[in-house]
């Protein structure tokens, strides 16, 4: 049993990536198991199975009853067996549960994390065209170079990529 914290050892992990390393995330977590004390190694257990659940309930779709007759047809439509009822997805219900009002709401939930997506989608095509005015005359560089050119180009101070990070 190990002797650092969960957070610490998630850190140093995302400090060799911020370093630029690439990391694989399962061998990383392999690797540095031994290093995390018992409490974390409960809390990160617990993460695992939470996100086993998740995706095993992504993955799973709605499907129509099945009738006495093979050949029924399919839905016209295809939702999750499940969907989380909170932003951030801690709380799932079954599709078939769902009162109109729930059913409602997944779909503001929904709404919502699209346009969040939408919104960090806009973000990396604004970086990616930033960075392209660069990239034409130098395509070797590193985003990071293309960063620090977008900062001189406007006239602001340089960042690390430790303090870009933060």
């Amino acid at each position: 049993m190990g002797h650092m914290r969960l957070n610490d050892v998630v850190a140093e992990i995302i400090g060799d990536v911020m370093a630029g390393h690439a990391v694989n995330k399962r061998q990383a977590a392999v690797k540095r198991w031994d290093d995390i004390d018992a409490d974390g190694q409960y809390l990160a257990g617990i993460d695992g199975v939470v996100t086993r659940i998740d995706t095993r309930a992504r993955r799973l779709k709605l499907k129509a009853e099945q009738a006495a007759a093979p050949d029924q047809a399919e839905l016209p439509f295809s939702l999750p067996a499940a969907v989380a009822m909170d932003l951030e997805g801690t709380t799932l219900v079954s599709t078939r549960q769902l009162t109109r009002t729930e059913f409602a709401r997944a779909i503001e939930i929904r709404h919502r994390q699209i346009a969040n997506d939408s919104a960090a989608l806009r973000e990396w095509r604004e970086a990616l065209r930033q960075a392209d005015q660069f990239w034409v005359d130098n395509p070797t560089w590193r985003f990071g170079d293309c960063l620090t050119a977008i900062l001189t180009q406007n006239g602001l101070p340089h960042l690390s990529g430790k303090e870009a990070a933060q």
